[in-house]
């Protein structure tokens, strides 16, 4: 049976096995789901309370700094998080990336996490890239966390993929990629604006 990370998991004899004999179903409207890994159902209602897990503990620790929280299907909705931050004043440089830390604490399956400012959209994946792509230097914003626990279904998260650093299975290397601008050169990165055009209808007709 297809697993939330898109692979199938590992027959095992402690699990029960359901032989289904038939299905009835109302004539009219009947009630369907798709609640099994992958489904985009699935993988959304597990982000929401690893969402709501995060933002908790942020909120608490450095409150007002974590503006919003997005756990996206390309993740499970449990190994990747992008997290909106608002940066004040230079004192708050740096607290971006104590946040991905307190993230990995609040969720322990969470294996990556995406920093950006509150100009991007955290729901709009393109948003997310164009800020790896214009706003990212891999040799300054990548950390990476050797030697961490993590979800057993990743199936890169075993011995022999890597024996030096993955010593059982559920062992990860972490990672954060801090997408965020520093804050003494915000004016450089100012998005272009379009100019509102006022009763632009009228051009259509």
């Amino acid at each position: 049976m297809p697993e939330f990370p898109g692979y199938d998991g590992d027959a095992n004899p402690a699990v029960q096995v359901i032989k289904v004999k038939a299905v009835t179903h109302r004539k009219d409207h009947p009630i369907m789901q798709t609640v099994i890994g992958p489904s985009e159902e699935h993988v959304n209602l597990a982000g929401v309370p690893t969402e709501a897990s995060i933002l908790s503990l942020t909120d608490r620790a450095i409150p007002g700094k974590v503006l919003n929280v997005y756990n996206p299907p390309a993740g499970g909705g449990k190994l990747m998080t992008i997290m909106q931050i608002h940066k004040d004043n230079e004192a708050d440089e740096g607290i971006q990336r104590q946040a991905a830390l307190l993230a990995f604490s609040a969720f322990k399956e969470l294996k990556t996490v995406i920093l950006v400012d509150e100009d991007v959209d955290i729901f709009d994946m393109n948003d997310v890239i164009w800020t790896l792509n214009t706003r990212f230097q891999a040799d300054q914003d990548i950390v990476v966390l050797p030697g961490m626990r993590n979800h057993p279904l990743d199936p890169s998260e075993r011995p022999q993929y890597d024996p030096k650093s993955i010593r059982i299975t559920g062992m990860s290397s972490k990672m954060i990629l801090d997408g965020t601008v520093p804050y003494d050169m915000k004016d450089q990165f100012v998005r272009a604006q379009f100019k509102e055009v006022k009763d632009w209808q009228k051009y259509l007709k």
